[in-house]
């Protein structure tokens, strides 16, 4: 196994990945490959991803944004026939090591079983719930897109005491200026 940049060839795995996993609320809308493609030049090296694979199979991707004093993981998927294998904490320990170990992610409260597991996860890799403020993800602006309350969780050393903290990630990721 290894971990790659996400290149031309991977998108089309990253996208079928992309919109099995997340719901229309919860992503970006790319029409196709070109689109990804311009949007991640577009960003300029702000926002990058990588894959994790074997050989030619696409195991699952993270992507994420670089700000000053954390990075943000905006979306981070294993296929699901590829979950249960100490995937994702691999996966997790190559951005805190290649990338940066303080990090900021968004997930949603625990509302189910599933919900339950995935902050679960994140905690067993060093991550905490962040409650100084209530959290709600904007949307992301596509038709019939709307904004959903979530979970701040932060590993290592994240700067997070109000909206502003989080001010250039927003800006940024949904195009929202405070």
């Amino acid at each position: 196994m290894e971990f790659t940049n996400l290149k031309m060839e991977d998108y089309p795995s990253f996208l079928q990945l992309y919109n099995d996993v997340f719901s229309t609320d919860h992503k970006r809308i790319y029409e196709d490959e070109k689109h990804l493609d311009n949007f991640i030049k577009m960003k300029g090296g702000k926002f990058n991803a990588f894959a994790a694979k074997d050989g030619d199979l696409f195991l699952g991707f993270l992507s994420y944004w670089t700000f000053e004093g954390y990075t943000y993981i905006e979306h981070f998927a294993i296929a699901p026939d590829q979950r249960g294998k100490n995937l994702g904490r691999l996966m997790l320990n190559h951005l805190f090591k290649e990338v940066s170990p303080n990090v900021l992610l968004e997930t949603t409260p625990p509302e189910d079983e599933e919900s339950e597991k995935r902050i679960s996860f994140y905690e067993k890799n060093g991550f905490k719930i962040r409650k100084e403020f209530n959290y709600t993800q904007p949307s992301y602006g596509g038709k019939g897109q709307k904004a959903v309350p979530m979970l701040l969780m932060t590993h290592g050393d994240v700067n997070l005491h109000n909206i502003d903290s989080i001010k250039e990630m927003l800006q940024e990721v949904y195009n929202i200026n405070h």
